[in-house]
């Protein structure tokens, strides 16, 4: 799916937002608790002076029961000195049990829950005349919890933020990159457009000169109907591209009878082409681009024989049973270890008139316009070069639906 600047800023907004109202919604929730808390405290304290001045000896136990016990929230179970459940709190369903007698189940999720407590806190014991007679077992306030949790829960929303800003950012340049891409490659078929009609033209007279070789007007032909082929392709990198089910094994022969007539075929420097196919390896393909990107990866071979004595391209398939193998292997001067996390970078090259698009545009086609994978699979000085493109057969299946 192609997404503009527009989606990517609208998208890194509502990001933005939904992360700062959740952060914002937590804080306020502790803010919230705490004052409720301040509230009791100063109700209590209320309470309490007004109570001194009254003659009722039970109004600290009405505030006890009325305002402490009552707004407890954190889990709480008093025991007897034996560590008999004799009340508890804030403990989850066993709050609506108030009869444990004679239930030894309840019995034992109360003991079970008061161990747990006794490892967030140690019990506290209630003493009269030196003599226990009750423990307080109590764990950690919710609240409590909540504020340590804080700091890292800001971290945790701060990342995912950054995450979220990062992976937009990428997102973004990459529709940059496709802009670009697109733009100069329409561009570049346009430009071409106008000598082609022009050639044609000067074709069309040449046919008609009866002194002229007719190897010689095959020749400009079939160069002009290549020129048109490139222009065409430059003009798919721009538009959506059309799958139709293909024989890969038949385009790579198709590549390479082409290049076959155009290589030194004698002599010192003569280059010779070793094919090894596999069964039919049936792909969803745009028949163009995908030629087009094994032609790079096979000139590049060419180029890498210059000089190169007894020359050798293997093209290889295998049909494997959850995927397909490409492998274009050459025997050339290899790829030097420095350039080696350079190689797929738009723009880098070691040819004196190369422009740097020719693996990036490779890599294009048959990773985002066909799922592949185009690896370099091993490289040495002075020894050759391999690159392997994997196509996954499962990835293949819904390839005609995109």
């Amino acid at each position: 799916m192609n997404k503009n600047p527009f989606f990517f800023k609208s998208y890194f907004f509502v990001a933005f937002l939904a992360v700062t109202i959740t952060s914002f919604l937590y804080i306020q929730n502790i803010i919230f608790k705490l004052e409720e808390r301040s509230l009791i405290t100063s109700r209590i304290f209320a309470k309490y002076t007004s109570g001194v001045f009254e003659d009722d000896p039970s109004f600290g136990e009405k505030i006890i029961f009325e305002e402490i016990i009552k707004n407890i929230t954190f889990p709480i179970v008093i025991t007897d000195s034996n560590g008999f459940p004799l009340s508890w709190r804030n403990i989850g369903f066993l709050d609506t049990v108030y009869d444990i007698n004679n239930k030894p189940q309840y019995i034992s999720d109360l003991k079970r829950i008061i161990a747990k407590l006794d490892t967030e806190k140690k019990p506290v014991e209630i003493k009269y005349d030196n003599r226990i007679f009750a423990y307080i077992h109590m764990g950690e306030d919710p609240l409590y919890k909540s504020l340590q949790v804080a700091p890292f829960f800001e971290i945790i929303v701060s990342s995912i933020f950054l995450m979220i800003g990062i992976y937009a950012f990428l997102l973004y340049k990459k529709t940059q990159d496709n802009i670009i891409w697109a733009g100069m490659a329409k561009e570049t078929a346009h430009q071409m457009g106008t000598p082609l009609s022009s050639l044609k033209t000067w074709i069309y007279m040449l046919k008609e000169n009866k002194n002229i070789d007719e190897n010689i007007k095959n020749g400009i032909e079939e160069d002009s109907i290549r020129l048109e082929t490139i222009a065409n392709r430059f003009q798919k990198i721009g538009s959506n591209p059309v799958f139709e089910l293909s024989n890969v094994n038949d385009i790579l022969k198709e590549i390479i009878t082409y290049f076959k007539v155009r290589v030194p075929d004698d002599g010192k420097y003569k280059i010779i082409f070793e094919e090894n196919f596999d069964n039919d390896i049936i792909l969803p393909v745009d028949r163009e681009l995908f030629k087009w990107s094994f032609e790079n990866l096979i000139k590049n071979s060419i180029d890498s024989l210059k000089n190169v004595s007894n020359g050798k391209i293997e093209v290889k398939t295998k049909n494997e049973k959850k995927r397909f193998l490409i492998r274009i292997k050459d025997n050339g001067y290899g790829i030097d270890r420095k350039n080696l996390d350079k190689i797929f970078n738009i723009g880098f090259t070691t040819k004196k008139f190369g422009w740097g698009i020719g693996l990036p545009l490779t890599k294009k086609i048959i990773e985002e316009f066909h799922k592949g994978k185009l690896i370099l699979e091993s490289t040495a000085l002075n020894t050759g070069t391999s690159f392997l493109i994997i196509f996954d057969k499962d990835e293949k299946k819904n390839t005609l639906d995109r």
